[in-house]
């Protein structure tokens, strides 16, 4: 992170919405994992996850969230203010990735990805399973039959089937790397993120995403990324 980035910038009196904040935090809900990285068995809470559970807090205690996107020297930027119905508000510094291309593609994934963890850090939303997620999706996938007596088959099984190869997006591929390289480096700058996290990321990185047969190149980018964050998330202040 860039020690020069300016500090949480507020209203001259914050008592009312530090009041509503409290309130907001104690009612907002857990976002579920509404996506999920195909064969990594990787599930994550999108944007629209996060807002659902963050917009009828605000709304209940008076507050509202904005957030301003913008670009500066080939990063995507995203300020996020907090603001109260008193006229009380909070500023929170700008976030910001890499962008990887000049497009409207670029662009919109860069955003989507800021807004959604700027809002969870913003409120302190947590992320959770689905209530059905206690193996019943497993289950249907794979459902237990009775053992029966084995037969002679008509014809020989394969050993495996080959499976169709995906084609990844270059530039969201692109994307999801610096954001990994990013997280790289400010794990080593804090000095206390698990090692083999680290590890793991930077042959994901080296890789290009690649290495793996059962995953795209771009779902085991974002497994890393997702891998990483929460080792990030868990080491001691």
């Amino acid at each position: 992170m860039d020690d020069t980035q300016p500090s949480v910038l507020m209203s001259e009196s914050i008592g009312s919405i530090c009041k509503a904040l409290v309130g907001a935090q104690a009612d907002v809900g857990t976002a579920l994992m509404n996506q999920k990285n195909s064969h990594f068995k990787s599930q994550y809470a999108d944007l629209s996850a996060v807002l659902e559970v963050s917009k009828p807090a605000l709304a209940k205690h008076g507050l509202a969230l904005t957030q301003f996107p913008g670009e500066a020297e080939g990063r995507v930027t995203m300020t996020t203010m907090l603001i109260h119905e008193s006229g009380e508000w909070i500023l929170l510094p700008p976030a910001s990735i890499p962008l990887a291309a000049q497009t409207a593609h670029g662009f919109g994934s860069a955003i989507s990805y800021l807004r959604r963890y700027t809002t969870q850090a913003a409120l302190g939303i947590s992320v959770g399973l689905s209530d059905d997620d206690d193996g019943n999706e497993a289950t249907a996938q794979a459902p237990k039959k009775a053992p029966k007596k084995r037969v002679a088959p008509k014809k020989a099984t394969p050993a495996f089937e080959p499976k169709e190869e995906k084609v990844d997006d270059p530039i969201l591929l692109k994307s999801e790397l610096s954001v990994l390289k990013d997280l790289i480096d400010a794990a080593e700058e804090n000095g206390n993120v698990d090692a083999k996290a680290i590890d793991l990321a930077k042959n994901v990185l080296e890789k290009g995403g690649k290495g793996d047969r059962d995953r795209s190149a771009l779902e085991f980018t974002s497994a890393a990324i997702d891998y990483l964050e929460s080792a990030i998330k868990d080491t001691p202040k």
